[in-house]
């Protein structure tokens, strides 16, 4: 059984990747979709940072600078933020339940969550996905990381207000007056 950090990394992005495929079987009926248009923009950076992140084998040398000595200390502090993130983002999921989808949509009889993570910030996935990109770009300790890190933040930072113009229509003053109590991403700060 390999333990080293790539190899645990590679496990707990396997681990995220079915939870969500196993979880889209399970989904309500869509009753409003986003524009196609702002799909592509989101996926567009969303997939960038999976390819910087996954693929160590991009011809950019600049890209494989290292931003911090390489070594299995740094490689398992790593894997624990990564884990981390993802039992948040998988936690998260899980209490969406059929709600969830990977775009922004309205589902039929549509919850809002407000317990477990999605008390201390409003996007518990993108918190959890976040945290789990910065452990594994603190593991791998190239600036390819950093980059993947900052795809994936621009990546949210361009479909939340999508999702919170949703939810605002759909829950009006009860999401308003969440929003102004729980934070977007990181508890207390953004």
């Amino acid at each position: 059984m390999d333990v080293s950090p790539g190899a645990l990394l590679r496990d707990l992005w396997l681990i995220i990747v079915a939870v969500w495929l196993v979880g889209a079987l399970f989904t309500k009926r869509t009753v409003r979709r986003e524009p196609i248009g702002f799909t592509l923009v989101q996926r567009i950076l969303a997939v960038s940072a999976y390819v910087l992140l996954l693929w160590s084998r991009i011809p950019i040398p600049w890209l494989h600078w290292r931003f911090v000595r390489q070594g299995p200390g740094w490689g398992y502090a790593g894997v624990a933020v990564t884990a981390l993130g993802i039992g948040l983002a998988i936690w998260a999921r899980l209490l969406l339940g059929g709600n969830w989808s990977a775009n922004v949509t309205v589902k039929e009889s549509h919850e809002l969550i407000q317990t477990g993570p999605y008390r201390f910030v409003r996007h518990p996935i993108y918190s959890g996905v976040s945290l789990a990109v910065a452990g594994t770009a603190l593991a791998m300790g190239e600036v390819r990381g950093v980059l993947a890190l900052a795809f994936a933040l621009a990546a949210w930072r361009v479909k939340w207000p999508v999702e919170e113009q949703f939810m605002i229509e759909q829950f009006g003053d009860r999401y308003l007056e969440y929003r102004q109590r729980v934070r977007a991403i990181i508890p207390g700060v953004w």
